[in-house]
């Protein structure tokens, strides 16, 4: 039998050791409680302090602007530096581009579609600064000094600025050309890198190349950060203008299609409108050619009310098949049945008169075609406000293809 005495020390040691392991327990409990509020407080002062930091980067901008530039912080939590659009009339806008040009555009009056969404004037309309760059949480953002986020399709693009909460949306057409059309009007029309880092236009406006590239070498990445351009490559020649609309990346554009050759389009900028709804115009780009074998350029689009000369299948979205080309979209040939459209002239699919914005258009006329305007880094004068590629599946993407983000308030 063992010690009494010995027994008392022993079961006395076990319950010391019990004591100290639960008061060990409770501090390392208690300390690891103090580490995680410690923590959530940093994350909240941080997160408070780049409340504060992007509100007064905010109030910076907005007042060396005028007010023409703000920041919009989306719901994914990317800053978005964004251009205020003032409204205005066409009837001013033409008579502004008479004056200067000599050129009636006949665009009509009234308020552009731009700032109407299903007959419904929109109060306050914001245009991406930038062209849209990779964002946090999977999203994007409108940042200057960042590379274009490019590589994406136009169902990517356009759910890429849906995300970003109510209000947001891909540019639309009607935006793209109210914008061109004002540029035009006020003698701002800009040049941009349409010559592998520099302008074709004037050689010595440059920007940095992504590959860090000379200007004008004709190989590699020719890509440029955003808004690294002159003031010359925005929308109104200032450093507070929509930057980049001309050459670098094309950009995808929103409510409008072409369909078997069909020009298909909402009437007014309403982007939640589905395509099914879209309006079917008495419209169609034919082709010069009937040649319907090999991928190359067969001749040129003609507008028309109908399609003679098919240079695909119908319903083929593939690009086994032939397209059409002209150096100036506004040069086309228009058939003698054709009916002219004021909207279309508004949205820059026809003109009244090639003295316009420049551009080249490319069409093929089967399958389903998404809008590319602007032009890349290699399109020289092909490029320009009104450069627009009906060549493209919904599905396909590019290192030469970006997009912008846009805002109703």
């Amino acid at each position: 039998m063992s010690d009494p005495a010995f027994q008392q020390l022993v079961e006395s040691n076990r319950r010391l050791t019990e004591t100290v392991e639960q008061k060990v327990g409770e501090i390392d409990q208690k300390v690891s409680s103090s580490i995680n509020e410690m923590e959530n407080l940093v994350a909240s002062g941080l997160e408070t302090m780049t409340a504060h930091a992007i509100e007064g980067h905010k109030k910076a901008i907005e007042d060396a602007s005028g007010g023409k530039n703000t920041i919009i912080v989306d719901e994914q939590g990317n800053p978005n530096v964004m251009v205020r659009i003032p409204r205005f009339n066409y009837e001013d806008l033409n008579a502004a581009v008479i004056a200067k040009y000599g050129v009636d555009l006949n665009l009509g009056s009234g308020t552009p579609t731009m700032f109407m969404s299903n007959g419904e004037l929109k109060r306050d309309l914001y245009i991406g600064k930038y062209l849209a760059s990779s964002g946090k949480n999977g999203g994007c953002a409108v940042v200057g000094g960042a590379q274009p986020r490019t590589s994406v399709s136009y169902d990517a693009a356009k759910n890429l600025c849906s995300n970003k909460g109510d209000g947001w949306h891909l540019m639309s057409i009607h935006e793209w050309a109210a914008i061109a059309l004002w540029s035009l009007a006020n003698g701002t029309v800009p040049r941009g890198n349409t010559n592998y880092g520099r302008s074709h236009e004037n050689k010595l406006e440059t920007a940095p190349r992504a590959d860090g590239g000379i200007p004008g070498d004709a190989s590699g990445t020719a890509r440029t950060d955003t808004g690294m351009g002159p003031a010359t490559w925005s929308h109104d020649h200032t450093n507070f203008g929509i930057q980049d609309l001309v050459g670098n990346v094309w950009e995808w554009l929103d409510q409008m299609m072409l369909s078997n050759g069909q020009i298909i389009a909402t009437n007014d900028n309403s982007p939640l409108t589905p395509e099914e709804q879209w309006q079917r115009h008495e419209a169609f780009f034919d082709s010069t050619s009937a040649a319907n074998t090999g991928t190359g350029n067969v001749g040129q689009p003609i507008l028309s009310n109908e399609i003679i000369n098919r240079n695909g299948p119908l319903d083929d979205d593939s690009y086994n098949y032939p397209y059409t080309h002209n150096g100036h979209f506004a040069s086309i040939q228009k058939s003698e049945a054709y009916k002219a459209s004021e909207l279309l002239r508004r949205l820059l699919i026809e003109s009244a008169s090639p003295d316009t914005v420049q551009g080249a258009l490319w069409v093929r006329n089967y399958g389903n075609r998404f809008p590319l305007r602007g032009g890349g880094w290699d399109r020289g004068p092909g490029a320009g406000l009104g450069a627009l590629s009906l060549n493209r599946r919904r599905s396909y993407s590019h290192s030469h293809i970006g997009f912008r983000p846009a805002f109703f308030a």
